[in-house]
């Protein structure tokens, strides 16, 4: 279950905050209301996500769990980023010891 919390988290940033998409829902959410609602709720775009990986995770085929897996890291590998990367910058500056 916490792999599926982790593919939909994922799935979820991909399609809803990631730039790719930036342009195609800022034209979706102009032209249509029902965009516009679910592109600024965050609660609708976890429940849309949710209920597609589940329905899915259901039909699952071996690339779709290569898939699954390849989402999940994206968002682990990300998060690590964000969260670790201004303290391994302060150890490279308190150090003197460049590490990236």
């Amino acid at each position: 279950m916490f792999a599926d919390l982790l593919l939909t988290l994922s799935v979820r940033f991909f399609l809803f905050d990631f730039v790719l998409f930036k342009s195609l829902r800022e034209r979706l959410k102009k032209n249509r209301y029902f965009f516009k609602k679910l592109f600024s709720c965050t609660f609708c775009q976890g429940f849309w996500c949710g209920l597609i990986i589940s329905l899915l995770k259901n039909w699952a085929t071996p690339f779709l769990n290569s898939l699954e897996f390849a989402f999940i890291a994206a968002i682990v590998s990300f998060t690590w980023t964000v969260m670790v990367h201004p303290f391994i910058k302060q150890f490279e500056n308190n150090q003197d010891l460049p590490m990236t």
